[in-house]
């Protein structure tokens, strides 16, 4: 069971774990891709109008065929962006103007041995483009910018018309600066997720193992003493959720079982002394019967006879009582409002002759829900119940009966401002040897699926508390 328990924590531990750390490794990949694209977005944007500037700037030296001042503004840009590098090709792929002056008149390939450099240069040249790419040469990254520059009315003059595309402008942006400070921020970032991971799964995992596994823990922990014998083991947990509630089922559950067993022993050891005690208890009341018909019979030998008789039917009473006890109740399952039998109980017994000093109130919810159960039972047991609240009264009190609806049930409750009950049936309240009505009264109650729960002292008095099923028009029940 140990390792069951310790596989079950392993598993919700281990699977919050992973997904957690999964979720935050997307969000960490994701963001530095984005982060990524956003730095490649504006490069692009960057190059595009560097290109911009740069055709702008040699846009007047060229349309005049100034060679000498288009060389100029190339040095001038290679001033102004010393981390672009930037190549003008003739139709040919040669360089014919560049902010680097010792690589003039050289063929581009032979400077960039590179595929997606090869490709771009001979599209530019013959269809025409205007695009970036990210491409990493000797180690390092780079943005390249390519624009076509075209053979265009003005330009007729110097290059004449045979060429629809004069050459290419090539910008090569050095990325490794921006790419290491985004390498850096990454890092932070990663850093600042990771810690909050941790902080995260810590809260987590402390809030899983203290509110949720040491619990089911608890809890198995009670079943296997349970299991081992001791009923005594509470199953309460801390807490008012639905682990606490489970707890509070599974100690009720334990503890109906566990006065069912001790009634069946009861019972059973009950039934067995019946049988013995009334075969002797008809005799005699069989000869007593026979002696009360014999003729010539004195007053006083009658008198005595009589009172066997009265007592031997008291007594058979009593063990009817016990073997009605050792019995499973025939109970009916109807629908039955409460107000209306506490009314009707109220109504058997005479105060006047009974309880002439004690006054009754009540205090019944005009909304009560109607319980399951069988009206004639219930109606014994608030007899019982309201007796034994007069029987703590000799010199008068008050008797309050209230009722309220609860989450799931109706709640009676039955209280006194009498003596308490004497010590011996307080110590023991259900034991059918020392009150055999609160007995039989809890008995029923737990039968018809409610609850009985009993305080008593000399001074409050004594509180019973009923709780029985609501009425939910299960199948099979009819209303009363």
């Amino acid at each position: 069971m140990k390792r069951l328990q310790l596989s079950l924590g392993i598993k919700i531990l281990g699977l919050v774990s992973m997904l957690t750390a999964m979720a935050f490794l997307c969000l960490f990949v994701a963001n530095s891709y984005w982060m990524r694209q956003i730095t490649i977005h504006q490069i692009d944007r960057l190059g595009l109008r560097v290109s911009d500037l740069l055709s702008m700037l040699i846009d007047g030296p060229m349309r005049r065929g100034d060679n000498q001042g288009t060389h100029e503004q190339f040095r001038i840009a290679g001033e102004l962006y010393g981390d672009i590098l930037t190549h003008m090709t003739d139709f040919r792929g040669n360089i014919t103007y560049s902010t680097e002056s010792g690589v003039l008149r050289e063929d581009l390939l032979d400077l960039y041995d590179h595929e997606k450099i090869e490709g771009m240069l001979e599209q530019s040249l013959k269809l025409g483009m205007d695009a970036g790419v990210l491409l990493e040469l000797e180690g390092r990254p780079y943005y390249l910018r390519v624009r076509s520059i075209a053979n265009n009315s003005e330009c007729h003059h110097c290059h004449g018309t045979s060429q629809p595309i004069l050459g290419a402008l090539f910008e090569f942006q050095d990325m490794h600066p921006d790419f290491e400070k985004l390498r850096t921020m990454q890092m932070y970032g990663g850093g600042l997720a990771l810690g909050c991971l941790v902080i995260l799964l810590t809260t987590m995992l402390f809030y899983l193992r203290h509110r949720l596994l040491n619990r089911i823990g608890e809890l198995s922990k009670i079943s296997r003493e349970i299991r081992q014998g001791n009923y005594t083991a509470d199953f309460t947990i801390r807490g008012d959720d639905e682990l606490s509630q489970l707890g509070r089922n599974l100690s009720s559950m334990v503890h109906r079982l566990q006065t069912a067993e001790k009634y069946a022993a009861i019972g059973e050891f009950s039934t067995y002394i019946a049988h013995e005690i009334r075969n002797p208890l008809f005799a005699i009341g069989g000869f007593a019967n026979t002696l009360l018909r014999t003729p010539n019979l004195d007053s006083t030998s009658m008198q005595k006879i009589q009172i066997i008789l009265k007592e031997s039917t008291r007594l058979d009473n009593i063990l009817r009582t016990f073997i009605n006890f050792s019995r499973q109740l025939d109970a009916a399952k109807v629908s039955v409002e409460i107000n209306s039998l506490i009314r009707q109980v109220l109504e058997l017994i005479d105060f006047g002759k009974d309880a002439p000093e004690v006054r009754t109130r009540l205090f019944l919810a005009d909304d009560l829900d109607l319980v399951l159960g069988d009206p004639e039972l219930i109606k014994q047991c608030l007899l019982n119940l309201i007796k034994n609240a007069l029987s703590t009264m000799p010199q008068g009190g008050y008797l309050d009966i209230r009722t309220h609806n609860g989450v799931d049930n109706v709640v009676v409750e039955v209280t006194d401002t009498g003596e308490g009950l004497p010590r011996e049936v307080l110590e023991h309240p259900f034991n059918p040897f020392t009150s055999l009505e609160l007995a039989m009264t809890r008995k029923i109650i737990i039968d018809l699926g409610g609850e009985l729960h009993l305080e008593s002292n000399a001074d409050t008095g004594t509180s019973s508390l009923l709780r029985l099923p609501k009425y939910k028009k299960a199948k099979g029940a009819r209303d009363a």
